[in-house]
């Protein structure tokens, strides 16, 4: 993402009075702030078996033009000094530049080849009557699938068109809906975070809330255009993996009156996470290697506080100079013990997972 966003060219406001892409010429002024941290040559050896170094961080700057921008985009998310949703703000961000470069696509590609812009991952959760009625628009393929047993399914899938940021963080979801004497209907919807349910409580860690996801589940009060009422099942598979995968632990948990609760509950992860073949889509089983399929841990975003309305937000990334994890609160940078990135603590839970495939390393 460093990389991609150093490779744009930056332009100033003057130069650029007028522009189609606000979020990616931020983006990339915010990424040209950074240089490289000098990493010591030698760790000082301190108490015990602790390895101390002398890191030195830039100083701390405010990315005064992404709250603009924000303002500019969406309202939501502009009030400066108040708490946002990181995973929102992530997602905001992803389809943000995702649709831009989209844009760009586009222009530079009018008559090659057919480009549908509105493909992020917000049109995820399309009702099944819309989703029946859309079939007719041409906006999606459709494809009959002969799988396992000779059972056909028919698979309906939005365009699907590649930028630099699903090339990083995009994967596929299959969501199969099953209806008794029905051929199967999956969609291919995708994903840029993943999306853990981890309400119940059998659901300990972020595999429990793996396999969660893929469980097959009833959808009721679903009827037929005659209004008959029938019984119908989804289940969820990865199809895709992405390079980056996001694992989103959903801890704010919206209630029917209509306030917003946080849940405190620890879930254990671990640095190196294998996404088992049970999670994977049947067609796909044999295709994804495993170096595809064991992915390392590189940053956690964790949330302060009990309140679903307020807190904190503080970070631990894994920095490549170092071989080791920095503790970021603000401008407090600090190195830690990877042992503390994967400890339960009781002010502060994880929210958000980056994992990367271990065949980049």
């Amino acid at each position: 993402m460093y990389h991609l966003m150093k490779s744009i060219p930056m332009y100033s406001k003057s130069q650029r009075p007028c522009t189609s892409t606000p979020m990616l010429d931020s983006f990339v002024r915010l990424m040209n702030e950074f240089t490289n941290m000098p990493v010591p040559p030698k760790a000082k050896q301190a108490l015990g078996d602790k390895i101390v170094r002398d890191i030195r961080p830039g100083a701390a700057f405010e990315p005064t033009y992404i709250y603009r921008l924000l303002t500019v985009i969406k309202s939501s998310l502009s009030e400066k000094g108040r708490q946002e949703d990181a995973e929102e703000y992530l997602g905001f961000i992803l389809n943000g530049l995702h649709e831009e470069m989209l844009t760009l696509k586009k222009l530079l590609s009018p008559h090659n080849e057919k480009v549908s812009v509105s493909n992020g991952p917000e049109a995820q959760s399309v009702p099944k009557e819309e989703e029946q009625e859309e079939q007719g628009e041409g906006s999606e393929d459709e494809w009959e699938q002969v799988g396992p047993r000779n059972k056909s399914s028919v698979t309906r899938q939005a365009d699907f068109v590649q930028t630099p940021i699903t090339d990083i963080f995009g994967g596929h979801i299959r969501s199969v809906v099953y209806q008794q004497s029905s051929k199967e209907s999956a969609t291919l919807q995708l994903f840029f975070t993943l999306q853990l349910d981890i309400q119940s409580d059998k659901i300990r860690t972020v595999q429990d809330a793996l396999e969660s996801l893929v469980a097959r589940e009833s959808v009721q009060g679903y009827t037929t255009k005659t209004k008959q009422e029938v019984e119908i099942s989804r289940r969820l598979t990865l199809e895709k993996l992405p390079p980056v995968l996001v694992l989103h632990l959903k801890r704010f948990v919206y209630e029917k009156t209509g306030g917003c609760q946080k849940l405190i509950k620890n879930i254990e992860y671990t640095v190196d996470l294998e996404i088992s073949k049970e999670l994977l889509s049947p067609g796909v089983k044999s295709k994804i290697s495993k170096g595809q399929r064991t992915y390392r841990l590189f940053a956690v975003v964790y949330h302060h506080g009990n309140s679903a309305t307020g807190g904190h937000y503080t970070t631990d990334v894994f920095q490549i100079g170092l071989n080791g994890w920095l503790r970021i609160d603000d401008q407090a940078v600090r190195v830690i013990h990877h042992s503390q990135v994967v400890k339960a603590a009781l002010e502060r839970t994880a929210y958000l997972l980056y994992y990367r495939q271990v065949d980049l390393l």
